[in-house]
């Protein structure tokens, strides 16, 4: 293809979509005009989504419940609604722009753009279409279920794979710093994909690493979210629901469309109310976050008033044990019937790294100390830097080494006991190696930090896209097979289709949170208002809509709530 050609070519989903709505269905609806093109849009819209709805529910388990059916109508409606204003906007006359073809001569005239209106429709339409390949995915027969892998020979050389082919993207940031923002996407991303690889191989032996994994992400809230609201002063209401709306949007939809409750993914509950508590502790007295003393109050605040929460019974009952607060974080586990406190989940998996977020606030109200006290090792003499970085690495490394023989080794329910204490250890220590040298701040494994951009979505769809679960709150027990009898073909085949639905889901989401939380604070009222009204709406759309559907399928709705 010419070069010409390939700069031309789409180069998204979106841009491929126009190209096919401007050859192959524009024509036909300009004759039809704006009016009828809207009727015609809104008809194929209706059909095509209620056709595919019942298709894929007529192979569901279980008998769906009036929320279920709410989010089906939903997603009937809107895109219905996309179908409509895109086929209108298709039909309606342009004038051509006045440029010529380079050898005809001829006027040519340009594919329409869809515009700010349409674009928030396009990605609820397209958001809808990927609920239902999730739906169809893990809660039908239409795709089948098999048994893990679990070679640890597999899993090592297919990581070692990966991280050679990481190498091969090496970059360099554009504002090389301590903890620079590539770094850190560059650090949940590789931490992310040997969680997925821990699943998906069932590689048990690595649990107390993974522990250590999530730690840091939960470190990164605390850090991350310590540093914007320091830098910024922004603690206003439409922050504060745009990060909620990121962080739940898609985890909720997905709760509601398969009956899952909020706890399976822990992670989004856990991240939010840390996020939070990190808005709560800088919000007070915010007029004083620049005093290093008033910050290191705040903090050693947190860390006690955290360790009241968590380990004394009654306050964690008082803070948790109210409705609506304890309906989020209760869990039901079918797999672990023994567990009678529906808290013990919550309490547990919160539990664990109740301590290392208020360590991030630490780190990043310590940040500037640590900056200027490498930016010293930097200018020291040659033999002066090698020999601090030489003492550096050797104490990082004798402290990793007692802490990997005292407890990183241990089973992991001993292990699950000092976690909580002593999770910051490694992840202090992986800080200061990957920041010890100006050319290791510099650089940046550029697939590891795309990975790091949709670890929340590769997380979710894990479950449900990459592997199977079983059935209504249960656990990824199983792999999804497309292929049957060749389990790399298919890893290859489904791992592919798995990251691009998490990337699109992604972007999807980041559209829709622009497109439903306004930037003035003055329109949020209105906005939730009107989000209240609409789910109100569903709601009652999806009681009556179970209530005219047979009686058996109502009854066993009814059994499954």
């Amino acid at each position: 293809m010419p070069d010409a050609e390939l700069d031309a070519a789409p180069r998204d989903p979106t841009q491929m979509l126009d190209a096919f709505l401007v050859a192959a269905v524009r024509p036909p609806l300009r004759r039809l005009g704006p009016p009828a093109g809207r009727v015609v849009g809104l008809f194929v819209g209706l059909v095509a989504a209620t056709t595919s709805l019942a298709y894929v529910g007529a192979h569901a388990a279980d008998a769906h419940t009036p929320a279920q059916l709410a989010v089906g109508v939903l997603g009937v409606v809107v895109v219905a609604a996309w179908a409509a204003l895109e086929c209108a906007a298709l039909a309606a006359p342009y004038a051509p722009v006045a440029t010529a073809d380079a050898e005809s001569g001829a006027k040519a005239e340009p594919a329409p753009a869809p515009g700010d209106a349409l674009a928030p429709w396009r990605a609820g339409a397209e958001f809808a279409v990927w609920m239902l390949f999730i739906y169809a995915c893990d809660r039908t027969d239409l795709v089948a279920r098999g048994e893990k892998h679990t070679s640890q020979k597999s899993f090592w050389c297919l990581w070692g794979l990966i991280c050679l082919a990481a190498a091969c993207t090496v970059r360099s940031c554009r504002a090389p710093r301590v903890l620079a923002r590539e770094q850190t996407e560059e650090w949940k991303g590789w931490m992310q994909l040997m969680f997925l690889l821990y699943h998906y191989f069932a590689q048990a032996q690595l649990y107390n690493a993974i522990r250590v994994y999530i730690a840091a992400y939960v470190w990164m809230t605390g850090y991350g979210n310590f540093l914007y609201y320091q830098k910024t002063g922004n603690f206003g209401a439409v922050r504060v629901c745009q990060t909620l709306f990121r962080l739940n949007f898609f985890v909720v939809v997905v709760c509601v469309a398969l009956r899952n409750e909020y706890m399976l993914y822990y992670i989004a509950p856990m991240h939010t109310l840390f996020t939070l508590f990190v808005w709560l502790a800088l919000r007070i007295g915010r007029a004083r976050n620049d005093d290093a003393r008033v910050l290191v109050v705040k903090v050693v605040s947190t860390l006690l008033l955290t360790a009241l929460l968590y380990d004394v019974e009654a306050v964690f009952r008082f803070a948790f044990g109210w409705q609506p607060m304890r309906a989020l974080v209760a869990f039901h586990d079918p797999l672990h019937p023994e567990f009678t406190d529906e808290l013990h989940e919550w309490r547990f998996r919160s539990g664990l790294d109740r301590y290392v977020w208020v360590f991030g606030m630490a780190c990043a109200a310590l940040f500037p100390v640590l900056s200027k006290a490498l930016a010293r090792v930097d200018a020291a003499e040659a033999a002066a830097r090698r020999a601090i970085r030489g003492a550096v690495v050797a104490a990082l490394l004798g402290a990793i080494y007692v802490y990997h023989d005292a407890v990183f080794s241990l089973d992991k329910y001993a292990y699950n006991g000092y976690h909580p204490y002593t999770s910051w250890l490694p992840i202090l220590v992986y800080i200061l190696l990957r920041n010890l040298t100006p050319a290791l701040r510099a650089r940046y494994v550029h697939l590891f930090t795309f990975l790091g951009q949709v670890t929340l979505e590769t997380y979710i769809l894990q479950f449900h896209v990459w592997m199977k679960t079983t059935g209504l709150n249960g656990s990824p027990k199983f792999l999804l097979v497309l292929i049957e009898g060749h389990f790399w073909l298919n890893f290859a085949v489904v791992s592919a289709a798995y990251f691009l639905v998490s990337v699109r889901v992604f972007r999807l989401t980041c559209a829709l949170r622009d497109a439903l939380v306004p930037d003035d604070a003055r329109d949020l009222p209105r906005a939730l208002a009107v989000l209240g009204g609409v789910v109100a709406a569903l709601a009652a759309a999806g009681h009556g809509l179970r209530a005219a559907l047979p009686a058996p399928l109502a009854a066993a709705a009814a059994v499954g709530e």
